[in-house]
């Protein structure tokens, strides 16, 4: 639940800009994730949110470069991991399959992730689509998201 939380967050803020904890406790909730203002602080923390000037002048929160320890791209990986079951692809798309509720905390984790030849993703509950810039690359990308997955995954 954490880590599918925590992805929520990670989309909120890349989606919408958000200024305090509150108005992204709100948009938790608004998703049907009930959190108290110290586990929004304690994910704020943990994913190593800060605050950036916006281009509209307000102050946001974003993601901060990691420096050590548990980086974010491992707390990503983390995502990934508790959540994927399964995944395929034919041409331009990967599908992935999740637990129930996991779509949209792995797409978000994806999205952050910026994978080269990735164009984008659309999450449903349980399920995301990855779409590549070239059928080509297909493949490796594939590859990756499974050595990351782990070195034993098997679809």
């Amino acid at each position: 639940m954490k880590e599918q939380r925590q992805g929520r967050i990670l989309e909120i803020i890349n989606r919408h800009p958000v200024e305090t904890q509150e108005q992204l406790a709100q948009f938790l909730l608004a998703a049907n994730f009930r959190a108290t203002q110290a586990t929004v602080s304690r994910d704020v923390k943990e994913l190593g949110l800060i605050k950036i000037v916006s281009k509209s002048g307000k102050q946001v929160y974003t993601q901060a470069p990691s420096s050590g320890g548990d980086s974010l791209p491992d707390r990503l990986v983390r995502i990934l991991r508790n959540a994927v079951v399964n995944l395929d692809y034919t041409a331009n798309f990967i599908v992935i399959k999740t637990f129930p509720g996991g779509g949209n905390a792995v797409a978000a984790a994806l999205d952050s992730m910026h994978l080269a030849g990735v164009m984008g993703t659309i999450a449903g509950d349980d399920t995301i689509l990855v779409i590549n810039r070239q059928a080509e690359e297909t493949p490796l990308i594939v590859e990756r998201l499974r050595r990351m997955l782990n070195p034993g995954f098997a679809n």
